[in-house]
């Protein structure tokens, strides 16, 4: 087992790349050169010089020429066909690798004579002598480096794959048709990319091993479909397959088939369409299994549009005896695309996104083969030129064809079952449920509708995150909604898988449920502390008028408690009306009770009338209620206990603080009652209270009388504390001063 660690894996096919990509340069590079871009004229049939490499040996060729021969060789059209599978017949191909042979000899030498018939004079020829060289890697053209990278990346990714999952009879698969792929790709790109001839021996072994790359290639992918996702057949029903492509490769190679096509490319179409045929078949097989579907669904487009765009562009015109539509150079990279898609598929990387990508790739593919098709049938039924017909056929598609993305992938890729403002409404629906369960229920019914599950299960294990597992059979929730971290497993019933899309919209539902239940939490907060403070306000200061009233003698008295009871519920009222009451408004009702209550009992009133009078300061409940019974409160013990005769009043505003300094001529206080002690005459309470809102109270004796100071913030903090020290100085406001 240790030869097939995953280390040693790669570490070897590093070695075999860089091995191969040496051997295929040290080949191409490894051929007699002229510096001469060969073509065919399609009206001669002749050879002309399409080009000329400024530092090659026949650079003084112009170009258009026509090349007559080498030497004594009269050179011929077939002399630089690319792929020798063109020609149907053996004796044409022999002939073929025989004059490559006599060739590749003359240019050998260290000189060689060109006849080069002028373009502008095409009945005089001239002998050109040439010296050979040594060809250079800039010669190579981009067909050549695209067969190249084609096989070394297949045996990459194939290689790859295997050192995943070494064990796997269908890596192991695989990675042999991505070794295939590299045989047939590399040794196409030597022979393939040749400027004139090579040995016809070294091209018949070129030509061979591609067959046997390109047969083996499919021989893999059949033994592949008929074990991948699902076996089809028992193991030893695989040899079937070798069993009857092997030998018809032989009979190819050893030309014991009547024709190339027949030994050649008719094998080559049959081997795909087994593989389609295989995909199709796993298809039906799995269509329950939302797995497997997903990765045939990126499997059966990579050889649709892979394999398929090969053998309908090289393959089948040769089978129809035409000219392929592409270089077969190019046409190898069709087989990379299939490696990339394949590679996805059997390796299971990401498998949840596999029907996105497939869908999109699907899509544009199919736009582009409507878009060729509307444009060849204008110009071959109504014969219209080719610049109007593209531009009709664009404007098709564009109008017709590309406007039903949008549909199908909501319908066949999202399938989203709610709009965007019934997911969010619903979403709000969870957050203001009244109960716990109800909300828990919600929560479930919401991913009931948004992916059809057959399963919602409470989870085991924390899930710290919203994440898709098993290959986006599971989708993990964590908790949230008064539920437990949740697994939702198979969407749509066992349809479909989990993308990334879906994992998003998830994620951004549990973000936007945590926020709405933070809100709904601090509302709720905050409406208890409403409550608590309205429960303490009533049983502090009405309660406790009330019960103190119970035991008064005189009717005299009890009036007043009834009275100072009312005005408490009716400063509470005030303060939850719907509106905030404004300091300018509740100092002007203020002065009025005030004024009233100390005229009954005999007490001037100085309070003067000031600008904030005008005020419009919005007052918070707590900064209210607190202003208004510290004043009552004040006014109260100089009622009661102060026997003064005069009371002078100052209210003011600034810096986001409310100040009142109450003062009177009364018989004044004993300084230990000045701190607020427990025989302070209700003056604890006021002092309790203002430090609940962060405010500060100070009551000073004087020479004759008693001022109280008062300081309370416009806007207090959310926690009230009793600490004092925390407040600005009352005595630094002006109207303390003096």
């Amino acid at each position: 087992m240790a030869l097939w660690l995953p280390n040693r894996i790669i570490q070897a096919t590093l070695l075999l790349c860089a091995a191969i990509v040496a051997l295929t340069l040290w080949a191409a590079l490894h051929q007699p050169w002229l510096g001469l871009g060969l073509t065919v004229s399609s009206e001669t049939k002749s050879i002309l010089v399409a080009s000329t490499h400024p530092a090659g040996p026949a650079k003084g060729i112009a170009t258009q020429s026509q090349l007559v021969s080498i030497g004594p060789v009269v050179l011929d059209p077939d002399d630089i066909v690319e792929e020798p599978d063109m020609f149907e017949s053996y004796d044409r191909i022999d002939r073929f690798l025989q004059r490559q042979t006599e060739l590749a000899n003359l240019l050998r030498q260290p000189s060689v004579s060109l006849r080069i018939r002028s373009e502008a004079f095409p009945t005089a020829e001239a002998d050109v002598l040439v010296s050979p060289a040594r060809r250079p890697i800039s010669d190579l053209p981009a067909s050549f480096w695209v067969q190249l990278i084609t096989g070394v990346g297949a045996l990459l990714i194939g290689m790859f794959v295997l050192a995943l999952r070494p064990a796997d009879l269908a890596t192991r698969l695989f990675a042999l048709s991505g070794a295939m792929i590299a045989l047939s790709a590399c040794t196409a790109a030597v022979y393939s990319s040749r400027e004139l001839a090579i040995d016809g021996g070294l091209f018949r072994m070129l030509s061979a091993l591609n067959h046997v790359g390109s047969l083996g290639f499919g021989m893999a992918m059949i033994a592949l479909f008929l074990i991948y996702p699902r076996r089809l057949v028992p193991h030893w029903a695989l040899l079937i397959v070798p069993a009857i492509f092997v030998p018809w490769l032989a009979a190819d190679i050893f030309r014991l088939v009547p024709t190339q096509t027949i030994g050649s490319q008719l094998p080559t179409s049959i081997e795909m369409l087994l593989i389609v045929v295989a995909v199709l078949v796993q298809w039906v097989i799995n269509r329950r299994d939302p797995r497997a579907r997903a990765a045939l669904a990126w499997l059966g487009l990579s050889v649709i549009v892979g394999a398929g765009a090969f053998v309908s562009l090289i393959i089948a015109p040769i089978l129809v005896e035409s000219v392929p539509a592409i270089q077969q150079g190019y046409a190898f990279g069709f087989f990379l695309l299939i490696y990339a898609g394949l590679s996805l598929g059997v390796a299971r990387y990401r498998l949840f996104d596999l029907s996105e990508w497939a869908f999109r790739i699907g899509f544009y593919t199919g736009g582009t083969l409507l878009l060729f098709a509307i444009d060849a049938a204008l110009i071959l039924l109504l014969q219209m030129q080719q610049t109007t017909s593209l531009g009709i056929a664009l404007l098709l598609v564009g109008f017709g064809y590309l406007p039903l993305r949008g549909t199908l992938w909501s319908r066949f890729v999202a399938n989203k079952t709610l709009a965007d403002h019934e997911v969010f409404r619903s979403v709000i629906d969870v957050s203001l449920a009244t109960t716990a369960p109800e909300r828990s229920a919600r929560w479930r019914a919401l991913l009931e509708k948004l992916f059809d599950p057959l399963a919602i299960e409470d989870s085991k294990e924390s899930v710290p995150d919203v994440g898709v597992r098993d290959e986006g059979v599971d989708l993990l929730l964590p908790s949230v909604a008064d539920t437990s971290a949740l697994i939702v497993r198979y969407p749509w019933q066992g349809r479909r898988l989990f993308s990334t899309a879906h994992q998003d919209l998830a994620r951004e539902l549990v973000r936007l449920l945590r926020y709405t239940e933070e809100s709904r939490h601090a509302y709720e907060r905050g409406s208890l502390e409403e409550r608590n403070r309205i429960a303490r306000d009533l049983h502090d200061d009405v309660g406790a008028r009330l019960l103190s009233g119970l035991y008064k003698t005189e009717l005299g008295d009890t009036h007043t408690v009834l009275r100072d009871a009312i005005a408490d519920i009716r400063t509470i009222v005030s303060g939850l009306a719907t509106d905030q009451p404004v300091l300018g408004q509740v100092i002007a009702s203020l002065r009025h009770e005030a004024g009233e209550r100390l005229s009954a009992a005999g007490i001037d009133l100085d309070w003067p009338i000031a600008a904030n009078d005008d005020s419009d300061t919005p007052l918070d409940y707590r900064v209210y209620r607190c202003f208004v019974s510290a004043h009552r409160e004040a006014v109260s013990n100089i009622i009661r206990h102060a026997r003064a005769s005069n009371v002078a009043i100052h209210v003011s505003e600034s810096d986001g603080l409310l100040y009142t300094v109450i003062s009177d001529d009364g018989i004044g206080i004993d300084p230990a009652r000045a701190t607020g002690s427990p025989n302070g005459h209700g003056l604890r309470g006021l002092i309790q209270r203002v430090n609940g809102v962060d405010g500060r109270a100070v009551i000073r004796p004087l020479p004759i009388g008693t001022t109280v100071e008062i300081t309370i913030p416009l806007a207090p903090n959310q926690s009230a504390h009793s600490d004092s020290s925390a407040t600005p100085n009352a005595a630094a406001h002006p109207a303390f001063k003096g």
